[in-house]
């Protein structure tokens, strides 16, 4: 069997809704030579049958089945079973645009870097909008850069919207392990360990807003389980950067500070319960590790936040937040 150019993984659960659009957007990459591997973990809609259909019609989708064990055993599971020169994996709710692989695998060949990137758009029924997070990140192409350069990449933590040299990935033999919020982990020690990465100058993902059905997880802000499942993620990247490259870890405290700490303080408004405390516990323990300049560098509102939330003073804290109409 001929190596495919590019192998790309996709984990799907209950998704029927909107799978279909994004096996179409895969089918119709102009790069053409991909090996899609869906990965079936343990749905019980008919996602299934959606699968099968397309690995029926099209030689290069394969199908592997699994009990639902979670995202992250999912995208493990199809990314052993690749077999192309470059990976990528892509969400099933999602939709990948036509020229979105051809260009980032043309990097790579053109530069010799490990991965390439590219920008993303939200999608909804309505179409597609620009996400302001991620406007500067991807604002201008770059070639061979590296993260330790070009510091605003420590944003760019998602796992969708890049195409890897499969020899570069398993050479660090990068696997997904938290039960959510599991890209950061990966992609943040990628960039890490990366001779140089590039940034395409075009949008190559469109994340979809799920509006019916279940919500995706990070439609699900401030409930207890996902802040916790934040704050787990914000934890585990943050002991990578500390041992791999502490440089860059006042960068991402402060994007953390900004982010995901300011969504944790925020669920603190809905939620009082013991699962609340438990997840703040998490964020505490990060935050009082944070080096003190990153949070005299922040806005005054900010700064006053987190010193009630590093002191437990949460009823203080909800006072705050509802003081400033938040």
């Amino acid at each position: 069997m001929l190596t495919p150019t590019l192998s790309v993984v996709v984990p799907f659960y209950n998704v029927a809704p909107y799978f279909p659009e994004l096996l179409e957007s895969l089918a119709h990459q102009d790069l053409k030579d991909i090996q899609v591997i869906l990965v079936d973990d343990g749905s019980t809609d008919t996602s299934p049958q959606i699968a099968t259909a397309w690995v029926a019609k099209d030689d290069r989708f394969s199908l592997v089945t699994q009990h639902n064990q979670g995202l992250s055993a999912a995208r493990n599971a199809g990314a052993e079973r690749a077999t192309g020169t470059y990976l990528a994996f892509a969400d099933s709710d999602d939709i990948v645009p036509p020229t979105a692989y051809r260009a980032l695998v043309a990097s790579l060949e053109s530069t010799g870097s490990d991965f390439a990137s590219g920008d993303v758009r939200r999608l909804d029924s309505s179409g597609t909008h620009r996400h302001p997070r991620y406007a500067d990140v991807f604002a201008a192409p770059r070639s061979r850069t590296h993260i330790t350069r070009d510091q605003d990449l420590i944003l760019d933590r998602m796992i969708w919207n890049k195409v890897f040299r499969r020899s570069f990935w398993d050479r660090h033999r990068f696997a997904f392990s938290l039960a959510q919020y599991e890209d950061a982990p990966v992609t943040v020690r990628a960039h890490i360990e990366a001779r140089s990465v590039d940034v395409v100058g075009q949008v190559v993902y469109h994340w979809r807003i799920r509006e019916a059905g279940e919500r995706s997880i990070t439609q699900r802000l401030y409930e207890p389980d996902n802040i916790a499942a934040r704050m787990r993620m914000m934890v585990v990247t943050g002991e990578i950067l500390r041992e791999h490259a502490p440089e860059l870890l006042p960068v991402y405290e402060r994007d953390m500070c900004l982010g995901d700490l300011r969504i944790a303080m925020l669920a603190m408004l809905e939620n009082t319960d013991d699962a609340m405390a438990t997840a703040l516990e998490l964020g505490r323990g990060f935050l009082a590790r944070v080096d003190e300049q990153v949070i005299e560098r922040l806005p005054e509102v900010n700064r006053h936040r987190l010193a009630l939330l590093l002191a437990g003073k949460s009823e203080e804290l909800r006072e705050a937040l509802r003081a400033d109409g938040q």
